[in-house]
């Protein structure tokens, strides 16, 4: 795959300017070797296509034709004088098929949100704050509902075991935290020293807001987070919600780092791009 990227190349735009700036802009940020994903937003005659990377459009050639919104992975073959891209399959990694656990994970998922729901309206949760406990009494009085979040546990916990290989952080199914939501995942990096920053992010899919991101940053004593969404519009709906929660025993003050929009090739959700992450 070549995408036409020289200073004076084609972009998305008719004058070179603007594509030389998106070019370099690229050339900044990947390097020779790196694997990105990418997003092919529209499909043009004579192999070539509108894919977006990272927030950049740029008109590419391709080898085969893919549907419109395919989520594609390229490994950056050279940089100038055209930026070239060669697309790889989404399975091939060092050892394990990383779509295939990301796509058992998915169905074990959906699954569990299927019963979780109706688990939710029966016990007369629905519509209100969970919590751990009040999640582990749910699973005792439902065995079906139980035996479906064990799967999907099951099915993180390999994911988690094969980022943690590559020392990329690890995963954990937490739906609790999130009920009324759906495609429920916390991510976390720990630096393991409390003089250096570690992350935490727990992502989610509401009905309104649509993919959201909490992403907690932490040092020492020192708390604060960011928002990414999909649709920005409900950000204080969401900051209404998030301000509304417990934080039991916690006496540090949270510091509100802003909100942005959530990039569109993030909205696969975090596992997809941290297995796919070199």
């Amino acid at each position: 795959m070549r995408i036409r990227g020289s200073g004076t190349g084609s972009g998305d735009s008719q004058n070179g300017s603007g594509s030389g700036r998106r070019s370099d802009s690229f050339r900044r940020k990947y390097r020779l070797g790196q694997k990105i994903r990418g997003i092919l937003l529209k499909n043009l005659p004579n192999s070539m296509a509108w894919v977006e990377i990272d927030d950049i459009r740029l008109l590419a050639q391709i080898e085969a034709r893919h549907q419109e919104g395919s989520h594609l992975l390229f490994i950056v073959n050279q940089l100038t004088p055209d930026i070239i891209l060669k697309e790889l399959p989404l399975s091939q990694t060092t050892g394990v098929n990383v779509l295939g656990l990301a796509s058992a994970f998915d169905t074990a998922r959906t699954l569990f949100e299927h019963r979780f729901r109706t688990g939710l309206q029966e016990s007369g949760y629905a519509g209100n704050s969970l919590d751990i406990a009040g999640f582990l009494k749910l699973l005792a009085q439902h065995p079906d509902i139980h035996a479906a979040y064990m799967d999907a546990f099951n099915c993180v916990s390999t994911i988690s075991a094969s980022l943690e290989a590559d020392r990329k952080g690890h995963v954990l199914y937490q739906p609790w935290l999130a009920p009324e939501s759906l495609r429920q995942t916390t991510f976390i990096r720990d630096s393991g020293d409390t003089t250096k920053l570690s992350e935490t992010i727990v992502e989610f899919d509401h009905a309104a807001l649509g993919l959201v991101r909490v992403q907690f940053l932490y040092k020492g004593n020192t708390l604060a987070y960011k928002l990414k969404i999909q649709h920005p519009d409900h950000e204080k709906s969401l900051q209404k919600y998030l301000n509304s929660r417990e934080h039991r025993g916690l006496t540090l003050g949270i510091q509100h780092l802003g909100t942005s929009k959530l990039p569109r090739n993030s909205h696969c959700g975090i596992i997809t791009e941290m297995l796919f992450k070199t």
